[in-house]
């Protein structure tokens, strides 16, 4: 444990950046496993209204991939990948 007072509040800095870390990671791996549940429904049907479901789950992954690289959670690159790999998917599936 540490004996320093900013030692001590680097302790409580650190502890609260990582449930907020986990808190973003966590959302985009629901969402992006929901867009992979979509994507298998999508190559069953080829209906218009699940596209449509995938774009929609597209733009919040978006959203939220740059909201987590905005606060540092991911590198920019890393955000950058992710985001191009989830539109490659959607691209070899294509549309209805």
């Amino acid at each position: 444990m540490a004996n320093i007072k900013s030692a001590k509040k680097r302790v409580r800095v650190g502890e609260r950046n990582r449930k907020m870390n986990r808190f973003y990671k966590s959302n985009i791996k629901t969402l992006v496993k929901k867009y992979r549940l979509s994507i298998k429904t999508f190559e069953t049907t080829r209906d218009v209204e699940t596209y449509e479901t995938l774009q929609t789950l597209i733009s919040k992954i978006y959203s939220k991939i740059d909201k987590a690289a905005k606060k540092k959670v991911f590198h920019l690159r890393k955000a950058a990948r992710q985001k191009s790999r989830i539109s490659n998917v959607l691209k070899k599936v294509g549309k209805p």
